[in-house]
């Protein structure tokens, strides 16, 4: 194995269901449930409160976007509005990219490739390589526990973000309590799943798998072969620190609130956001 290789498999290490074509498809499909939608609906309300004040037109990046850029309805309306934005759509697999490609191309979401790139990247590369004060607006849905190196993706956002320019993001849990399982998947801890009504306690950096059922909300229809992956537990206190040592302002907790109660349209669900912004 050259190095080019063993750095490939290095940044797909725990997201190797995304790369087979088969487990990403059926991945996408099931992600087309009633949480997901909800949680893109939360991530939409603090995108327009956060960029109320933002002239067009605006730079963004989506950071780990998946197959689902048929999300963000109010948002996209925002970056297509004269003179226009533009989002890049980052994502390591190129099966989730040629996913996305095709969400879109349905009649309701085709304008939306005015705006948009597909880009095949890590997310540390991506940003690495971007200008200096690109970006108004980094998004990171149901990505950021993915990162291990939690310290990088910080220092890379204080210098790619504009002054003033914002990281949204959704946040798996808050708590360093591992349940067993949640509404799409099981947990395993250490490589092993453990009873309904226990916990395991996570550390700063720990791993943990995860693996999706085959229907959502449903685990007794089983696992959808070969789909699990690993992702990192990273504490409050080290977002906070994290953000201290690297310039930002940032909110971290229930999206409720963050956003004003009149604002949330009936939404009562509970979803942890981490809003950073570069002073």
């Amino acid at each position: 194995m050259n190095n080019n290789e063993k750095l490939r498999q290095d940044k797909s290490k725990g997201l190797e269901m995304y790369f087979s074509p088969e487990i990403a498809l059926k991945f996408a499909e099931l992600e087309q449930n009633d949480k997901n939608f909800r949680v893109a609906r939360i991530a939409d309300r603090v995108l327009m409160k956060e960029t109320k004040d933002f002239d067009n037109p605006i730079y963004v990046a989506e950071l780990g976007g998946g197959a689902h850029p048929d999300r963000y309805h109010d948002f996209f309306d925002k970056l297509l509005t004269e003179p226009s934005g533009h989002i890049d759509w980052v994502d390591i697999s190129p099966y989730m990219l040629d996913l996305a490609k095709k969400y879109i191309e349905d009649e309701k979401y085709k304008k939306r490739n005015e705006v948009i790139s597909f880009i095949k990247s890590d997310i540390l590369e991506y940003l690495d390589k971007l200008e200096d004060n690109k970006l108004d607006v980094a998004i990171m849905k149901y990505t950021i526990d993915h990162m291990e190196n939690i310290e990088d993706l910080f220092r890379l956002l204080s210098s790619k973000l504009k002054p003033g320019g914002k990281l949204i993001s959704t946040i798996g849990s808050m708590s360093p309590e591992l349940k067993s399982y949640s509404t799409n998947a099981r947990f395993l801890y250490n490589g092993e799943s453990f009873p309904d009504d226990e916990v395991r306690i996570l550390k700063d950096g720990d791993n943990f798998t995860v693996k999706f059922f085959k229907v959502s909300g449903d685990p007794n229809a089983g696992y959808l072969d070969g789909a699990e992956t690993v992702k990192y537990f990273h504490s409050a206190d080290k977002f906070r620190e994290m953000a201290d040592t690297f310039g930002f302002d940032i909110f971290l907790g229930d999206w409720k609130e963050f956003i004003d109660e009149e604002k949330q349209e009936g939404e009562k669900m509970d979803q942890g956001i981490l809003v950073l912004t570069k002073k």
